[in-house]
């Protein structure tokens, strides 16, 4: 007999999604992580008074399988405040509203008439072969925007928000792999602005967001206090094996046993576990990467700016983020104390500045004191010089930051799922294959989760052998 349903090897919260849907189905279940909190990226910490989410600060509601984790974890997510509606485009040295209907298109600063002309070609385009051809095709998002709206509005508009997200350029991304939705409103509605006519939406993200009264932290740290002593932190795997219709991993404290295995490290991990296994699935796994970042936390006394930081936040425009020495890296800023005001000192403004990624990735090694020095000119550039120095500051390193979801992504994804095909029990999760948000993550935890419950017992596969 298993000493476990299931062994989890990485406890991000991909991982802990799989464990807690698979627990709820009252399996025995093992988390097993290497670094001494579980959680990956997805942490949050008090510090003097306020609440620091360590990478990403909430997730989307409109994902039905993180409202099923929030209900089996009896917890009570917390909505924005409705102060944070607005987002800014920082271009051509100044804040610009982010433009999220055809209407506010049109009278934008962003882009020039002839750019703005341009967009309504996009009303006559036809379908482009990407939207017509076998599911394997692919076509970057900068090869798309431009041939439906234009280099206008891939620089001033869809550019930022790339960086916002996947810390990239456009030219670099798969459309299908990191924007699905894009690829779907071509193909259902032939035109991006009929569609959002038609969807009444116009380009404002769909849902809300939220996060927990401790944070985004708050979700990995409920489902770590439910897995109790199932969750072993400082415990990297070291070995995967298959013995008599078992998966054995290897770790310090000694061997375990499941009937299956979910592997939710990052792709470089899975792919040192798997290749002595099949070095054809290691080999997959090692075709994704990442792209380093870090997170420069400013607390700010309120005041400190001619133009006070109101609204969401503000996005750096294609170019911009790389074009003064000074700023060079800088992608956006988040405004935390607009967004969740709770996870502020009352009379502070407390800011979230991204730097690095795929865009930049040498800014993201700066040390501490030169990635101030960018964020600060950057954030004079957006509401003039400050008039103190932060009260306080804190840096926070992620080098496996945002996985780079490049031209070819679905095949690569592909290759993965063709070269697990053979090992029945053993699946791979993580936000390099299906999204790196978190809503993403649980979405893909909870579909991990229900693969592993299919698993036949042992015994039954012994029978059949």
């Amino acid at each position: 007999m298993a000493d476990w349903d299931a062994i989890i090897i990485g406890g991000g919260i991909s991982g802990l999604s799989a464990a807690a849907f698979l627990q709820a189905a009252g399996q025995r279940v093992l988390v097993l992580e290497a670094r001494p909190t579980a959680g990956g990226n997805l942490q949050t910490t008090a510090e003097g008074g306020r609440l620091i989410d360590h990478a990403a600060n909430g997730w989307l509601d409109n994902e039905p399988a993180v409202g099923r984790l929030l209900a089996l974890l009896e917890l009570q997510p917390t909505g924005a405040s409705d102060r944070y509606t607005t987002r800014w485009i920082f271009a051509g040295g100044q804040l610009h509203p982010a433009p999220l209907s055809p209407p506010a298109l049109l009278r934008s600063g962003l882009m020039t008439l002839g750019q703005k002309l341009r967009l309504l070609g996009d009303l006559v385009i036809p379908r482009g072969a990407s939207a017509l051809a076998a599911p394997t095709a692919d076509e970057t998002v900068g090869a798309f925007v431009r041939r439906r709206l234009g280099r206008g509005a891939l620089h001033a508009l869809v550019a930022p928000m790339v960086a916002g997200i996947f810390a990239a350029d456009p030219d670099t991304l798969s459309l299908r792999g990191a924007f699905p939705r894009m690829f779907e409103l071509e193909r259902d509605h032939r035109s991006l602005l009929l569609a959002m006519l038609r969807l009444r939406r116009g380009g404002a993200p769909a849902g809300k967001l939220q996060t927990t009264a401790a944070g985004a932290g708050g979700l990995s740290a409920a489902i770590a206090a439910r897995l109790g002593d199932q969750l072993r932190t400082d415990s990297p795997a070291r070995g995967l094996r298959r013995e008599d219709n078992l998966w054995h991993v290897d770790f310090d404290a000694g061997p375990e046993r499941a009937r299956a295995v979910l592997i939710a490290a990052p792709a470089p991990s899975a792919a040192a576990l798997c290749a002595p296994l099949d070095p054809a699935l290691g080999a997959a796994l090692s075709a994704f990467s990442y792209a380093p970042a870090a997170v420069v936390v400013t607390a700010w006394a309120q005041g400190s700016f001619p133009t006070p930081p109101r609204g969401f936040g503000a996005l750096v425009g294609r170019g911009d983020n790389t074009a003064d020495p000074a700023t060079c890296g800088v992608l956006g800023t988040v405004y935390t104390s607009e967004i969740f005001p709770d996870q502020a000192r009352p009379d502070e403004q407390l800011l979230r500045s991204i730097v690095g990624g795929g865009i930049a990735p040498e800014a993201a090694a700066l040390d501490d004191q030169a990635l101030l020095g960018r964020v600060v000119a950057h954030l004079s550039a957006c509401h003039g010089a400050p008039t103190q120095p932060p009260r306080w500051v804190k840096v926070l390193r992620h080098p496996l930051g945002i996985p780079r979801v490049g031209a070819g992504h679905l095949d690569r994804v592909a290759a993965v799922e063709v070269a697990l095909r053979p090992h029945s029990g053993l699946h791979i999760l993580g936000n390099y294959l299906y999204g790196v948000g978190v809503k993403d993550c649980v979405r893909a935890g909870e579909a991990a989760a229900a693969a592993a419950l299919r698993t036949p017992p042992a015994a039954a596969r012994q029978n059949h052998a």
